[in-house]
Formats: C-alpha cells, structure tokens, sequence
C-alpha cells in the first residue's frame, strides 16, 4: 500500500462492500499487519455474509464512520455531536429497517432552530 496517511504507515485494509465493480475504499493508518488484519475482519463481519448490512445498525455504522474517517480531531468530535443527535432515538435500528419516515419523525423532535445542521447532506457521509 502507499502510504498517505499521516502516520506514514504501509498496514492498512480494502475490500468490497458490493461485488467486484464497486469501490473498494482504502484505510491505512494501523502499526502492523496484525492491526490492519483485525480491523479488516471487523469491517467484513459488520457488513455480514453477501455483502449486505443486514444486522448493523445505525450507531454501528456511525461507531465504523468515526473510525475510519481522517480528519481534524475538532472534526471528528463535532461530527461525534451531530451524529450523536440521531444514535439516542435510531441508534438501535438496523439500516434495514430504517426508512426516511423515521428519520423525519425524529427530525421533528429536534428543536426548530437545530433541525438543519445534524439533518443537512454531507459530502463526506454519501
């Protein structure tokens, strides 16, 4: 691997999430080849047999975002507040299950004035 990230580290992980023409992202960053080998097994086994997510959940999917995302610890830690405005109420329903319905009827139990910041579309969360 090439290493691009800030630590200078050549361990890191890839795989799949949908079949052979997907993307396959990249996540450096880890001490050894051990590390980088436990890290890639517990991506794979969130994401289950088949590739679907079919038993992870919301805060399962924010915990894994938070991880693996490269950013500014202030990043980090505001992303950790706004996403952490969701995980209390969603947080335990798989994605599967989770539909926009849900999301907007929580969107509303969010004051008025702090509605868009933590609901707004994010380049990075695409």
């Amino acid at each position: 691997m090439k290493t691009n990230t800030p630590t200078g580290s050549p361990f890191g992980r890839r795989y799949r999430f949908e079949g052979r023409g997907s993307a396959r992202p990249q996540v450096g960053g880890f001490a050894n080849r051990a590390e980088a080998g436990a890290a890639l097994r517990k991506a794979l086994d969130r994401i289950g047999p088949g590739g679907g997510r079919a038993t992870t959940t919301l805060s399962d999917l924010v915990d894994e975002y938070l991880e693996m995302h490269q950013a500014a610890s202030a990043t980090i830690a505001k992303l950790r507040w706004l996403l952490g405005k969701a995980t209390p109420t969603l947080g335990d329903k798989r994605l599967a299950d989770l539909s926009p319905k849900d999301v907007y009827a929580w969107r509303l139990t969010v004051p008025e004035g702090h509605r868009f910041e933590p609901t707004q579309a994010r380049p990075e969360l695409r």
